[in-house]
């Protein structure tokens, strides 16, 4: 599938990040697991039709499962009770003899919602970063009057978020290559392989910051005040209905939860 052709990289720069933010504004809105599942369920039937890979999102994900993990077991024991309904109160086991650290399925729910938050987080900002131009971008940027130093750290950091995950890819088949031991299994061991991948990921990253500040050096950065883009963005009828539409499930959203109290433990 043509990516340029999709409906998710035709729309304009401002409705994508209208709905960005609308998708952060719900995803601290409902405290329970279940709401933000549903938020879940909403946005990655947006991206199926987008022709973005959801192998590269999964891929993305698949390095965090040791922190989903921790967090999950940590607020399973160490969540207040103090806000949860009485049927979020049941303790479901005690780690220590004689009832101490209980388990319970408020916690449980709050390491749920956690996960679920950083997942949505991150789906939606890697869509947002794969399906807008950085030209667009810059554009955009221009139209609200931004620093010209602001739009280029912006852009030149959205940018290279790809250039960052090749590099890492390709550091680690050279550990793998060397015997560094990052496929054992277990989260302690998954944890300390990630310190021969990070090390040499930072270095690399040091050492193309410096490249790119001679590099702008040389063709005159901050000589002037002002930046030029080679794009138009315009707001079609699509990228009206699209911000319109989700304006008002946030607004409805919001009413579920303020006025009929759904979508919290």
């Amino acid at each position: 599938m043509d990516q340029n052709k999709t409906y998710l990289h035709k729309l304009d720069v401002r409705t994508k990040l209208t709905v960005f933010f609308c998708i952060l504004a719900l995803v601290f809105l409902f405290n329970g697991p279940f709401a933000n599942l549903g938020v879940l369920a909403a946005l990655i039937i947006l991206i199926v039709p987008s022709g973005i890979g959801m192998k590269e999102i999964i891929k993305a994900l698949k390095p965090l499962l040791p922190i989903f993990i921790i967090i999950v077991i940590v607020t399973l024991f160490t969540a207040s009770g103090n806000y949860f309904h009485e049927s979020s109160k049941k303790v479901l086991f005690y780690l220590l003899p004689g009832d101490r650290a209980p388990a319970t399925l408020g916690g449980l729910y709050t390491g749920l919602t956690f996960l679920l938050r950083i997942f949505i987080m991150v789906i939606s900002t890697m869509v947002l970063v794969m399906a807008t131009p950085i030209d667009d971008l810059m554009e955009f940027f221009n139209k609200i009057k931004a620093s010209y130093k602001l739009s280029v750290v912006v852009t030149m950091a959205i940018s290279f978020i790809p250039t960052l995950v090749q590099k890492k890819d390709m550091i680690f088949q050279a550990q793998k290559a060397r015997g560094a031991g990052i496929s054992q299994k277990g989260i302690i061991s998954q944890l300390k392989a990630f310190i021969p991948i990070m090390i040499p990921l930072i270095t690399n990253s040091i050492m193309m910051a410096n490249n790119l500040s001679i590099s702008l050096t040389n063709r005159g950065y901050g000589a002037y005040n002002s930046i030029t883009t080679l794009t138009e963005i315009k707001m079609k009828t699509a990228d009206y209905i699209v911000t319109v539409v989700a304006v008002i499930c946030t607004a409805f959203c919001f009413y579920l939860r303020f006025s009929l109290n759904i979508g919290r433990i």
